[in-house]
């Protein structure tokens, strides 16, 4: 039972590269969530309620917040998400808002948000290299506007730096920089660094950021620290840090400030999370110090879990500290009921990989190399999750030839003897 627990996954750091779940086994997911509001007596003295509701595949078919009358429901073609509806029923004004998703080749193509009675409508369209990597993401608000807001992306050191350019373009101004960041990756695509460079409409350079990732010697992220640049010396402003069980599942998450005074970091609030496994809940509870005692803190739409690459779960306790059309609850801890679901397949999820392999080449058009350690099993997967492919060894070699499949992007599901596994995006050209 515990280890099912560590299927839902805690977003505290995405160090990953997209992939398709293909493997029909079980999994916890969340079906049931309480917000409460608790006092300084630690006397519950509100509770918001939501449901998750699962299709037979472990999709998530909707979830519902009756305290405000918010529904939302998600339709798929195949693995594919294909649209997502959700209706606000309990407020002023009533709307209906949705997101509809297209795809090529096997990757997201276009996603339109749209808002109904507000005549609101955001596009976003993704572009791609032959190789099957990101290369720019286009914005615009309405269907009248030209796209406005654009995100380039560059790779180098066969792919272990990627840089995001953002840009702003309007009639009068062309396109104009305005952010870029770098992440830099190890040898083994594990994320060391991020570098942020902010630049006002002038193009003037004006602050720059850099996020440092440090790991244990199992591999978990142990402490994220921020650094800003100030007169050509980097100074330390904020750190992340990070406790876990013996299995893996984290349980604390401290946040803290830089005190130039003392030399050392000061921590002002944390995230604690807590699971019981005889009464099926998973606990999140928010606090802050005072002086030098832990009180009672407040959500602020971080991150804490998802199931899929759109995040849906996230969404929902985001609507769960709707208070009106001006402001938030004050929710200090989430409980969640985690229940077995079959593990849903969805194409663009994001997972980190427990296996470290090496595929070539990419892209390829025919015989593929997989190494790796203590190999058993490869298998290809199109772009609707079919299995097209399959080879079995021993060893720390396999290979596949995939020149009788069509051109387009697959999915290479890699498994050791030890039934840890590694999914690459593959190209045949």
């Amino acid at each position: 039972m515990k280890k099912l627990f560590l299927s839902i996954i805690i977003a505290f750091v995405v160090i990953s590269i997209s992939h398709a779940q293909i493997k029909d086994d079980m999994m916890m997911q969340p079906t049931h969530v309480v917000a409460k509001r608790i006092n300084s007596d630690g006397e519950t003295t509100k509770e918001f309620v939501s449901d998750f509701i699962y299709l037979n595949d472990g999709k998530l078919s909707c979830y519902e917040f009756p305290e405000y009358a918010i529904t939302a429901n998600y339709v798929y073609a195949g693995d594919y998400l294909h649209q997502e509806n959700i209706s606000h029923r309990g407020g002023h004004p009533e709307f209906n808002e949705s997101n509809i998703y297209t795809y090529e080749n096997g990757q997201i193509k276009t996603i339109s948000h749209l808002v109904d009675q507000m005549g609101f409508s955001k596009y976003w369209v993704y572009s791609y290299y032959d190789d099957g990597r990101l290369e720019r993401k286009d914005l615009k608000e309405d269907d009248d506007d030209d796209f406005h807001m654009h995100w380039l992306y560059d790779y180098e050191n066969d792919g272990r730096t990627v840089i995001e350019s953002y840009y702003t373009s309007w009639v009068s101004q062309g396109m104009l920089l305005r952010n870029k960041t770098t992440k830099q990756y190890e040898d083994n695509f594990v994320l060391s660094t991020t570098r942020t460079e902010n630049y006002d409409e002038t193009g003037v350079l004006t602050s720059v950021t850099q996020i440092s990732y440090n790991y244990l010697s199992s591999g978990w992220l142990e402490t994220k620290t921020t650094q800003t640049l100030v007169e050509d010396e980097w100074r330390n402003t904020s750190i992340t840090r990070y406790s876990y069980d013996d299995f893996g599942q984290i349980t604390e998450q401290l946040y803290g400030a830089w005190d130039a005074e003392n030399s050392d970091w000061h921590y002002t609030n944390k995230i604690k999370f807590e699971i019981s496994e005889q009464e099926q809940t998973y606990t999140v509870s928010f606090y802050k110090k005072s002086g030098d005692v832990w009180v009672w803190d407040v959500f602020n739409n971080q991150t804490i879990l998802f199931d899929s690459e759109l995040k849906p779960q996230q969404q929902a306790l985001s609507y769960m500290v709707y208070e009106d059309m001006n402001g938030y609850g004050n929710i200090n801890q989430f409980v969640f009921t985690i229940e077995e679901t079959n593990k849903p397949i969805y194409l663009f999820d994001e997972e980190r990989s427990e296996l470290s392999t090496n595929i070539y080449p990419n892209p390829s058009s025919g015989l593929v190399t997989i190494t790796g350690e203590n190999l058993r099993q490869a298998e290809v997967i199109n772009a609707i999750g079919q299995q097209v492919l399959s080879v079995q060894g021993k060893g720390n070699e396999l290979s596949i030839d995939m020149a009788a499949l069509p051109a387009g992007v697959y999915f290479v599901a890699v498994t050791n003897e030890d039934g840890k596994k590694c999914v690459r995006k593959v190209v045949r050209e």
